[in-house]
């Protein structure tokens, strides 16, 4: 697992996932490791709160200030 701190919040995801961050938009895109598919977007409005936008293959898990990003499918 890969790990960054965004806002606040621990950010665990899977080795084969890409991340982009606008700072701007408070937003944090997970993108599959060929950069040809989204697998979730994050979303954080001025209150901290997070609105989650995941894709079939993928799964987040949110305890406390921790968040977990994993894949749904095996690595060729």
């Amino acid at each position: 697992m890969k790990k960054m701190t965004f806002n606040s919040y621990t950010l665990n995801y899977h080795d084969s996932i890409n991340v982009y961050v606008n700072e701007e938009r408070k937003q944090i895109v997970f993108i599959s490791k060929n950069n040809d598919e989204i697998h979730g977007v994050l979303d954080f409005n001025e209150n901290n709160k997070i609105k989650i936008h995941p894709r079939w293959n993928v799964n987040f898990s949110i305890e406390n200030n921790e968040i977990t990003i994993d894949v749904n499918y095996e690595e060729e």
